[in-house]
């Protein structure tokens, strides 16, 4: 429908614009309006088909047929296949390959008719099938042609059917012809969001466009996410963020990380500096709607936000989650606009407002916010405000308000956890069970349901029970049996849970089965089931219970349930309240609801006939008679059972009335074990009888004739409308993704050069190119605590022109699974646009806990404009454990000093702390000869010291180097090292490190070492 709405609507457009209208299609529309008779317009549709089949066959008027005749028969055919709600399909197909010469026409309104015509068809696949390879081919053409107009129609299309065709996906030549205008500098505004809509549909049919090559996949995604750097073109931006956000979702969760701070920005100068009465003209009007700076901007944008940042809940629960960013790694200014973000969403939505379209707007947007804000970690009173403002909304009379409010609550309850909880339960449950009494909407009822069984716990369990159950017994607002079957498991899972009452429970459970009548939708017998075993298990309620089914029993109108219930403890336990009613009219309460059971329940009944009669012998006659009725009965079941019972009690009677085999066989259920059931943990108190064997996990099935007999039932109560639990997150599967990401990064061109420069200089440059430099410095904020680095980075613009859109993401080798280094306090560039000759600086802070490989080090990206062309940077910046040495104040200063401690490293450890790393070919200065001794020997030295080592000075060892340090971690400690670098006689050069730690350390700082010196 939405496509023939879109016909009609693209016809009246083009109609309006076109200077001839149809004239021929407004006649015929009107006839067939005009037909009183179905007959009538049938034999007008019939006649008109049959004109039109002759035009289009006719050899002698197909050279004439003009394309305002084509576009006109077209239209008709479209018209006919509409109005007869598409049973005319085959009546029309006679017209595809015209509709395809349309979309060769060079006229607008012809080929907009051929679009519009297939658009409608193109769910049909026999009309795929036909035409599918003729139509993608005129696409393509479209696509690359010089009009923007039929370039426009032709992403339209793409946008309308993509998912439709399953072979347009898959088309290379028009995957690729989509992409290049999305990502053309010159291709129009209008056509880049076209595009972008056109180029999500295709993703969406065939992710395989990005996920097959990862090469292509960095690039197109990284050309991709540069269209969000234009952050004044919200028109624009509100078209790429889906795809961004569908990219996020399927294909690559980090693709998006670098842009948080735009975003954010974004979404802050809607949101707050948008709506402050201080900047009315911080937006043109164009933006606005409903006073409310581009509000579908700030909804997609939030939830593109709550697909990049994991709460804190998620994260300690392993909730499974695309998210890459938690709030400990997010820049504090960041988190803060985004809490403020939040904060302005509560005072617009609990601000009065007349204007009901700018108060539904309002609501929007905070219920988008709201439901984001338990992702930013916020306080406790920040939690309580959104509470307070959610609240407030309950007693909104639109029914759509009051679901999303509810809607809202839930997830904030399950999210934000205990201050979200104690907010909604403590200060609004009176709002919330009001408006569970007054509500008429079946879904708002769910909603509350769900609501009150999220923050439910042993203190609230009872008013909250008791609630739900003068709702479903009492409440004459809704008569849906599936929402009260729904609360009634909701109450029985609760009453499990929380029950700390043996009797509570009982009287409960007894209510909850007396609900579940003969049209009940769920499964009762796990309730009925648990609380036989908690009756089992404690004396004292044996007789309270039994005295309240007889009180059900007695009723005309008893649920299945109950009755079950009765046969299996009034068959253990009726001996206990003979008191209040005598066997024989135990006897025919049963016999009066056997007829009205089923077979299940019938031959429990039979089950208890037998135990009335060990009770009561003289009613023998009686039962002999009942169990006589079934043994004809076609329940193979029964038939058996009466057969079995029937000889048990013949034998008793030949055997002088002596029923104590009958008592062997019936004997009384032990107490049952805690395995299956939680419950009997709590309210389980098991008798400590000696020689007493633990009965089996669940009563005894109905179909068993003795205790022994019982089948095992260990299913857990689940809610019928609650979705499955999501899966957890391996830690393996996390880490695995973040090391593959990290992995897949193809880094620039010479980033090496600056990588062993960072290794060997703690400052300098770190890459150089025509267009921009970037420098480093690493300094310890901290002299105490070296093994925590601030990073520097200076960006300056080398050109005539200027560095816009500047942003950058740094990209550790973990951020799971205890990582060997976190990144802390990351701040963006303190501009995003660069004049000429002018710079840019940002920095970071990097805490190395344990020993890592310097080939781990994070990875720096750089994404600018400068001069029409977008640039993307990938540089590695080298932070090994040498990047951690330090001055020891007791390091080794004599040469038999660094003997002595080399030897004891060598008893203490051995191997296990050593590593050798021969064949090295030193780099060489113009300074430097090639066969000078000496004079290798100095630029070795030299460069160990610029690493950060204490040389032992010494004349002995003229071609070796010998020096020591102290490395730093935060989590394992410092360990010593000793170093000995060696220039061998074949020009070549060898280094031996001993460390205090046994494992890779050593291998680490050798391979720093290596190279600082290597050619």
């Amino acid at each position: 429908m939405e496509r023939k709405k879109s016909f009609i609507t693209h016809n009246n457009n083009a109609a309006s614009s076109n200077s001839s209208n149809i004239k021929g299609l407004q006649l015929f529309i009107a006839d067939l309006r005009s037909t009183q008779q179905s007959e009538e317009q049938e034999k007008r549709i019939q006649a008109e088909i049959v004109k039109i089949k002759q035009h289009f066959n006719s050899k002698d008027h197909h050279d004439k047929l003009g394309g305002y005749q084509r576009k006109k028969y077209i239209a008709k055919l479209a018209y006919v296949y509409i109005t007869s709600n598409t049973t005319k399909l085959n009546d029309i197909l006679f017209g595809l390959d015209q509709t395809v010469e349309l979309l060769k026409s060079n006229v607008f309104s012809e080929k907009l008719m051929g679009y519009m015509t297939l658009e409608l068809l193109y769910e049909h696949r026999n009309v795929i099938e036909k035409i599918n390879d003729k139509v993608e081919y005129q696409l393509n053409k479209d696509l690359v042609g010089n009009n923007d107009n039929f370039t426009s129609l032709a992403l339209n299309f793409i946008g309308v059917v993509g998912l439709l065709s399953s072979q347009m996906g898959f088309n290379e030549e028009l995957v690729s012809n989509v992409f290049q205008i999305l990502r053309s500098p010159t291709s129009s505004q209008n056509l880049k969001k076209k595009s972008a809509l056109a180029f999500l549909t295709l993703l969406k049919a065939n992710p395989a466009i990005l996920t097959e090559d990862s090469q292509r996949k960095q690039l197109w995604i990284q050309r991709i996410t540069n269209l969000l750097d234009d952050t004044q073109n919200y028109r624009l931006t509100l078209t790429i963020l889906p795809l961004v956000e569908f990219i996020t979702r399927n294909i690559d969760p980090n693709c998006c990380t670098r842009l948080l701070p735009q975003l954010t920005q974004i979404l802050y100068d809607c949101v707050v500096l948008g709506t402050s009465s201080s900047r009315v003209n911080q937006f043109p009007l164009e933006y606005k709607f409903a006073n409310i700076p581009n509000p579908w901007l700030i909804t997609k944008i939030v939830s593109l936000l709550s697909l990049m940042i994991m709460s804190p809940n998620e994260s300690d629960t392993n909730v499974q989650n695309t998210a890459m960013l938690h709030t400990d790694n997010i820049e504090p200014e960041i988190l803060n606009k985004l809490r403020s973000c939040v904060t302005e969403a509560i005072k617009l939505g609990t601000k009065a407002c007349n204007d009901p379209m700018e108060r539904i707007v309002q609501n929007t947007v905070l219920f988008s916010l709201i439901n984001f804000a338990s992702k930013l970690d916020p306080s406790p009173e920040a939690i309580k405000n959104s509470v307070v403002a959610l609240c407030s909304l309950l007693s909104s009379p639109e029914i759509n308000v009051r679901y999303l409010t509810l809607d809202s609550l839930v997830k904030l309850c399950s999210l934000s956890g205990k201050p979200a909880i104690d907010a909604v339960r403590y200060d609004n449950l009176n709002i919330i069970l009001n408006l569970l009494k007054h509500e008429r909407d079946a879904s708002i009822i769910r909603k509350i349901v769900d609501l009150l069984y999220t923050f439910t716990d042993s203190d609230n369990v009872k008013l909250i029970v008791d609630q739900l159950l003068n709702f479903v017994t009492n409440s004459k607002h809704v008569n849906d049996p599936h929402i009260k079957s729904d609360i009634a498991v909701k109450i029985a899972i609760l009453t499990e849970k929380y029950a700390t009452d043996p009797n509570w429970f009982v009287i409960i459970s007894l209510k909850i089965l007396s609900l579940t009548t003969s049209s009940a939708s769920f499964n009762d017998d796990e309730i009925w089931q648990r609380l036989c075993q908690i009756v089992v298990n404690n004396p004292y309620l044996q007789k309270i219970t039994c005295e309240k089914l007889l009180d059900y029993l007695y009723e005309n109108e008893v649920s299945e349930s109950i009755i079950k219930t009765s046969a299996f403890l009034l068959g253990e336990y009726a001996n206990q309240i003979t008191d209040s009613v005598s066997i024989p009219e135990l006897f025919n309460l049963f016999t009066d609801k056997y007829f009205i059971v089923s077979n299940l329940t019938k031959a429990m009944i039979l089950t208890i006939m037998v135990k009335l009669y060990i009770f009561a012998p003289e009613i023998g006659s009686a039962v002999i008679k009942f169990l006589q009725l079934e043994l004809n009965s076609l329940d193979i079941e029964l038939q058996t059972r009466s057969f079995e019972y029937l000889k048990l009690i013949q034998l008793a009677k030949v055997n002088g009335g002596d029923i104590n085999l009958l008592r062997t066989l019936f004997a009384p259920i032990p107490p049952f074990n805690t395995k299956a059931n939680p419950l009997l943990k709590r309210l389980g108190s098991l008798p400590s009888t000696a020689g007493n064997t633990l009965a089996e996990a669940t009563p005894p099935s109905s179909s068993s004739p003795l205790p022994s007999d019982t089948t095992a039932s260990t299913t857990v109560l689940t809610p019928s409308n609650k979705m499955p639990p999501i899966a957890p997150v391996s830690r393996m599967n996390t880490q695995k993704t973040q090391e593959q990401y990290y992995s897949e990064q193809i880094l620039s061109p010479n980033w090496k050069e600056g990588f062993v420069r960072m290794i060997l200089h703690k400052q300098g440059i770190l890459q150089s190119t025509p267009l921009i430099k970037i420098i480093y410095r690493i300094t310890a904020p901290d002299p105490t605590q070296l093994s925590e680095l601030r990073i520097s980075l200076t960006f300056i613009n080398q050109t005539e022109w200027d560095i816009t859109g500047l942003s950058t993401e740094i990209i550790p080798h973990r951020i799971q699974d205890n990582p060997e280094y976190v990144i802390t306090k990351k701040e963006i560039p303190s501009n995003a646009s660069i004049q000429p000759q002018k710079r840019s600086e940002q920095s970071f802070e990097l805490i190395v806990r344990k020993p890592f490989d310097v080939e781990l080090s994070p990875i720096l990206l750089v994404h600018f404009k400068c001069g029409g062309s977008v640039n993307v940077l990938k540089l590695k910046a080298a932070v090994g454990v040498t990047s951690t040495l330090g001055p020891n104040p007791q390091h080794v200063t004599e040469l038999p000093e660094f003997i002595q401690r080399w030897k004891v490293l060598s008893s203490a450890l051995g191997k296990d702390g050593e590593c050798v790393i021969d064949g090295i070919t030193l780099k060489r200065e113009s300074s430097v000869l090639e066969d000078n001794v000496e004079d290798a020997v100095l630029l070795m030295k030299q460069t160990m010291k610029r690493v950060g080592f204490d040389i032992v000075e010494q004349g002995n060892v003229n071609n070796t180097i010998f020096a020591s340090g102290i490395i730093h971690t935060k989590s394992d400690g410092n360990f010593g090292c000793l170093v000995k670098v060696k220039y061998q006689d074949n020009g070549k050069i060898s280094i031996t490190c001993k460390t205090t730690k046994a494992g890779p350390l050593a291998t680490y700082i050798a391979e720093c070492i290596r190279y600082t010196l290597m050619k």
